[in-house]
C-alpha cells in the first residue's frame, strides 16, 4: 500500500489528494477563482496554491511553513 505525503491529504476534510493548479479541469479552475483565497493573491501566485477538490480548502506555501 502507497502512503501518501502528509501534504497530499486535505486538513479540512481528509479527501486524499489536494490537486496542484495544473491538475484541475478547466470547470475546477473556475470553482477555484471564485475561492475567498482570490482577493489575496495573483492569478500567478495561486497556481502555485494546492486545492481540494472535495470541500475546496486551499492551501499555500506559507500556510505549509507555519503548521
Amino acid at each position: 500500500m502507497e502512503r501518501l505525503h502528509p501534504l497530499d491529504r486535505c486538513p479540512k476534510c481528509h479527501f486524499e489528494k489536494m490537486a496542484a493548479w495544473s491538475e484541475l479541469t478547466e470547470d475546477e479552475r473556475i470553482v477555484a477563482e471564485r475561492l475567498p483565497a482570490s482577493a489575496d493573491f495573483t492569478p500567478e501566485e495561486r497556481k502555485k496554491h494546492r486545492f481540494c477538490t472535495r470541500c475546496w480548502f486551499e492551501t499555500w506555501e506559507s500556510q505549509t511553513e507555519s503548521a
